[in-house]
């Protein structure tokens, strides 16, 4: 038996990789110097297989690991353009993150095992639903104090004076080290009830990328599965962890999409109704302090949100102590490193048109990477490339991506890639 259908026919060598890449927790195994997120096992999986499907196919990435069959083309076709960003903002001293252009062949790599793989529908939804309800059973026992969880910056997250000893800093690590790093502890661990703003992140490693990968999983469900009655408390589990994790941009974007995904209005208008009583049900009752939820995350000063989002663009943010209080101090944050970013577009027309490629890991807006990062030129290229996504999905990544940088999460990625399978394996777009 050749060792391509040794592969094709072990079912445990093609699901591995899958639950790694979406179940595994944030536990640096090395630890890079300068770094808070180190390699991991998602990192290694994807080294080793890589690594044996390019000797596998004797070397010949094209046409055999990468052609125009391949799921994810476009996003390895930009690839060129990356390296062009980062060069321009290498002359013009702007210190481009080279860590991004890693990143992003990492992805590349994710493309190439995942399409190898080629997991059916069947899996991936089964998949989906585990991944609600395992997230569903922790976040409860977090929630609750029983059990802590896994982050990039373990303790360090947290609100709490007396973290001393549970607690490093970036610049702690010095070298390649792992696990622990003679820390005394594990430093991507993190206490029970010592989550940052006590909102608790299931498996996840934070609560924007638990509640973006709960909203992508819904949207398969609801597209995949014809019976309202097998996907009905899938919806209203990731309900009742979209407010616990109180993540605005991402609920919003969820609702934004959700609008113009379903054709079957009888099928919308039952959901609506079911999640509207659950939400009802669990304000009435205060589970989660959800009425405390509402009042200090929902209802807010809308219109002083739009002038901190135009203060960013127009440099006339208002002072920091103004949004004091008022459950806008997260938008304030992300509108002052907005500035940061756009500013580098200015120094230059040639930045302006082709980017600095990011100075900045996280920009805390996907749509401010892509400006800042890629230019006008690219941004209108990233447009181009997208053009066959189907619109509700569009629709989620615009408002999501106002406020969050979301492919800089490995897991977010996966999630989305996955999702975009789905879709191109029912011809419900083309990729």
């Amino acid at each position: 038996m050749s060792e391509k259908n040794i592969f094709t026919n072990n079912n445990f060598l093609k699901f591995f990789p899958l639950i790694i890449f979406m179940f595994s927790p944030k536990i640096d195994i090395i630890a890079i110097p300068g770094f808070w997120q180190g390699v991991r096992l998602d990192d290694l999986v994807i080294f080793f297989y890589l690594t044996y499907f390019i000797f596998l196919n004797k070397f010949k990435i094209y046409p055999n690991l990468i052609n125009k069959k391949t799921i994810g083309l476009n996003w390895i076709l930009f690839f060129p353009y990356v390296i062009l960003s980062i060069f321009i903002g290498k002359i013009y001293l702007l210190n481009p993150q080279l860590v991004i252009a890693i990143r992003y062949l990492e992805y590349v790599a994710l493309i190439i095992i995942l399409n190898e793989i080629n997991p059916n529908k069947e899996k991936i939804l089964l998949l989906f639903k585990i991944y609600i309800v395992l997230n569903f059973i922790v976040i409860i026992l977090q929630y609750f104090e029983f059990i802590g969880g896994f982050t990039s910056r373990g303790n360090c997250m947290a609100h709490i004076g007396d973290m001393e000893s549970y607690c490093f800093d970036k610049e702690d690590i010095v070298n390649i080290c792992f696990f622990s790093c003679d820390l005394g502890f594990n430093k991507n661990y993190v206490l029970p009830g010592n989550f940052y703003w006590d909102r608790v992140p299931g498996i996840t490693g934070g609560v924007w990328e638990l509640s973006f990968n709960l909203a992508i999983c819904v949207y398969a469900l609801v597209i995949f599965e014809k019976k309202l009655s097998k996907i009905l408390p899938y919806i209203l589990l990731t309900l009742i962890m979209l407010l616990q994790a109180q993540s605005r941009g991402i609920i919003f974007g969820f609702i934004a999409g959700s609008i113009f995904l379903i054709e079957d209005y009888k099928k919308v208008f039952k959901i609506i109704v079911l999640s509207s009583i659950l939400l009802i049900l669990i304000y009435i009752f205060d589970f989660f302090n959800f009425r405390e939820t509402v009042h200090n995350r929902f209802l807010i000063d809308y219109i002083k949100l739009i002038q901190i989002i135009f203060g960013a663009f127009t440099d006339s943010l208002p002072p920091r102590s103004d949004v004091a209080g008022t459950g806008l101090e997260s938008m304030w944050i992300r509108a002052f490193h907005w500035q940061r970013s756009i500013s580098d577009l200015t120094q230059s027309y040639i930045l302006t048109i082709f980017g600095s490629g990011g100075s900045l890991i996280y920009t805390e807006s996907f749509m401010i990477r892509i400006l800042s990062s890629f230019g006008v030129l690219g941004s209108l290229l990233v447009i181009y490339l997208s053009r066959n996504l189907p619109i509700f999905f569009i629709i989620f990544l615009l408002v999501t991506g106002l406020t969050i940088d979301m492919f800089v999460s490995f897991k977010i990625f996966v999630f989305s890639f996955l999702f975009i399978m789905l879709l191109k394996k029912a011809n419900k777009m083309r990729v």
